[in-house]
């Protein structure tokens, strides 16, 4: 006994590959021809990405680092103050990394359909 899809499941079967397409970036640049990394072709904007992550994590703790110097100087307490703002520099260089990489889905605010991020309207 084989089973054959009835009219029901092959719509729903299709609704459901047009929805994955629709939420699934990735395998729309396969389809369209974009290089991917799996393939060993790095991209500009892969690269571009690489280079911003470094950027944003140096660039914590380089000013965590001045501000620690800086009110070591001004108080007495060098030592101190430098690790204490250089570990603040480093984690806000973490945390602007990890927005790079999560794109806009962190901000906050009403999306174009005016609902929050939690799917509560905003006029509630």
């Amino acid at each position: 006994m084989v089973h054959r899809p009835s009219e029901k499941e092959d719509s729903f079967t299709k609704r459901l590959a047009r929805a994955d397409e629709k939420l699934s970036p990735k395998k729309r640049s396969k389809k369209a021809g974009a290089p991917s990394s799996s393939d060993g072709n790095k991209t500009l904007s892969e690269f571009g990405v690489a280079m911003r992550l470094g950027t944003e994590l140096a660039a914590g703790l380089a000013v965590g680092v001045a501000i620690g110097y800086a009110l070591g100087c001004w108080l007495g307490y060098k030592v101190v103050f430098i690790m204490i703002f250089a570990l603040l520099g480093c984690g806000a260089g973490m945390i602007n990394a990890w927005r790079v990489l999560n794109g806009p889905a962190l901000l906050a605010g009403p999306t174009n359909n005016g609902r929050s991020q939690r799917g509560c309207r905003i006029d509630d």
